[in-house]
């Protein structure tokens, strides 16, 4: 039996078949703003759910199990959502990232599945989602468990003594809008300051970019392969970091503080055994996560216990960008 998962980002919405050992052997995916209509999205999404079941059912063709029934090779399908998802009426209530408002997600793709499909089918918050993937793939045994989801914007998941917590409406452990710099820019949520407006990965690569403004930017590598500043992404910036240009190991730096101040802020309210990092960002973590470590360690109000939180990587899921559609797969567990 498989799993198919559904992670739906602010960029793209990657989705995946999962088998028994919590391994992705086929993917695909495609534009989050070339479906960024909610019933274009919900059709999108049911087009490569169907693509990867047609993928699995050939296999089974292939291996003499003709009478199988192409559905009957899934049990579950979840999908990660930016936002609030509603778990007991199927409503994304509010995903600023997505523009999306009371849009009743899950029950109109159930419809366009098929009833089939449709029993198999869940969902929840894409950070949630990711945190319970990482929790039961990395074998983490702790009272107070965090994930910091890193991406077009910043989630977070928290599961204390192996239950997820969810909120009175679901909209728990929403960290990327927790402000750090209450005259900060506007964040689209309505606040200022907002965490993920300084820390996410969208946030960084927009540093990055202010920064070429400047005389020192106009020599720095971070021009290298590029034509316009809108060129600039994430691993071109990496790129000129771990090059040494002083440009991009500036906007680093700064970055780091800002990450920084919200994972103390986090661990001042929660004091949780373990922060786990994810997100593709992770990927260059070997340039900024010791400094953002050293800061937090200075910074944290409990900064004398004998026993701090540990920070550390995604370590359940060899490729960090793979964790939401695991965690998706296996929303049903928790």
């Amino acid at each position: 039996m498989y799993r198919i998962g559904i992670d739906v980002g602010g960029t793209n919405i990657a989705m995946g078949v999962v088998d028994e050992s919590y391994r992705i052997i086929e993917k695909k995916s495609i534009k989050t703003s070339e479906n960024s209509n909610p019933q274009e999205m919900i059709e999108a999404i049911a087009e490569g759910i169907w693509e990867l079941i047609a993928g699995l059912s050939e296999a089974a063709e292939n291996a003499s199990e003709k009478d199988i029934k192409s559905y009957d090779l899934i049990e579950t399908i979840g999908i990660g959502v930016p936002g609030t998802a509603e778990l007991d009426t199927g409503k994304i209530l509010y995903a600023n990232n997505l523009g999306f408002e009371d849009v009743p997600f899950l029950t109109e793709l159930k419809k366009v599945l098929g009833p089939e499909l449709a029993e198999k089918t869940y969902f929840e918050n894409d950070a949630n989602a990711a945190a319970i993937g990482e929790y039961i793939t990395g074998g983490y045994n702790v009272p107070v468990f965090v994930m910091v989801t890193l991406g077009t914007g910043i989630g977070g998941g928290m599961i204390i003594n192996g239950k997820l917590l969810r909120g009175c409406n679901y909209a728990a452990a929403e960290f990327g809008h927790m402000s750090i710099n209450i005259d900060g820019c506007d964040c689209n949520c309505g606040r200022k300051g907002c965490f993920e407006d300084y820390a996410s990965a969208t946030a960084l690569v927009e540093q990055a970019k202010e920064a070429l403004k400047s005389p020192e930017g106009k020599e720095s590598l971070l021009w290298k392969d590029i034509e316009t500043a809108e060129d600039l992404d994430g691993e071109k910036f990496f790129g000129a970091a771990k090059a040494g240009d002083a440009v991009a190991i500036d906007v680093l730096d700064g970055y780091c503080n800002y990450l920084a101040e919200g994972l103390t802020n986090l661990i001042n309210i929660l004091q949780p055994d373990v922060i786990v990092l994810s997100g593709g960002i992770t990927r260059a973590a070997d340039l900024f996560l010791d400094k953002v470590k050293e800061k937090v360690a200075r910074d944290i109000y409990s900064r004398t216990s004998k026993v701090n939180t540990q920070i550390t990587l995604a370590r359940g899921i060899s490729d960090s960008g793979d964790v939401g559609i695991i965690g998706a797969a296996l929303v049903d567990k928790m």
